[in-house]
């Protein structure tokens, strides 16, 4: 005579170690996650601000007018702005792009710049982010060329890259 088991499935016991199982994986997982994502934001961000400040100096000696770099760090924003013939202020005029910030750990700061059409910088300055202790700073020379500083801490003034001392 065979006994055949009628009770298939899993019992309470088995579906509690799995759960506890899940529980432990999810945990460790979850920090690594929000760690990944942070910088991937920030990098996201870094490279878009780059870009457009790359993208205003081309749209400058496309359009042939000055435009400007206007950075809000209120707002965390940066505006690109047709300055057209102007050459006082940097956040008048028509905004032509808008780059904003949206997430709370990553900051925004620097000083305001402009390109006249021959893409050279009408006054010089920088734009640069702050996030997780790393910065990524894009600095503009006043001939108008974009350099790029990074690195850990926070933004400071840049520093000139030949000092020169004079004696007498």
């Amino acid at each position: 005579m065979k006994t055949a088991k009628l009770n298939k499935g899993f019992s309470i016991i088995e579906l509690l170690v799995v759960m506890g199982i899940m529980a432990i994986l999810s945990a460790i997982a979850v920090p690594s996650l929000t760690s990944y994502y942070r910088s991937y934001k920030y990098r996201e961000y870094a490279y878009s601000m780059e870009t457009l400040v790359r993208w205003s100096r081309l749209t400058a000696m496309e359009k042939t007018a000055n435009i400007g770099l206007c950075v809000d760090r209120a707002q965390k924003t940066l505006n690109i702005v047709d300055m057209g013939a102007s050459r006082s202020d940097a956040c008048r005029g028509n905004t032509l792009k808008r780059f904003t910030i949206e997430d709370d750990f990553i900051s925004i700061k620097g000083s305001s710049a402009a390109f006249d059409p021959r893409s050279f910088a009408i006054y010089a300055g920088n734009v640069c982010l702050t996030g997780d202790s790393k910065f990524y700073k894009v600095v503009i020379s006043r001939f108008g060329a974009i350099r790029i500083e990074r690195g850990k801490g926070e933004c400071s003034q840049s520093k000139p890259r030949f000092a020169v001392q004079i004696k007498f």
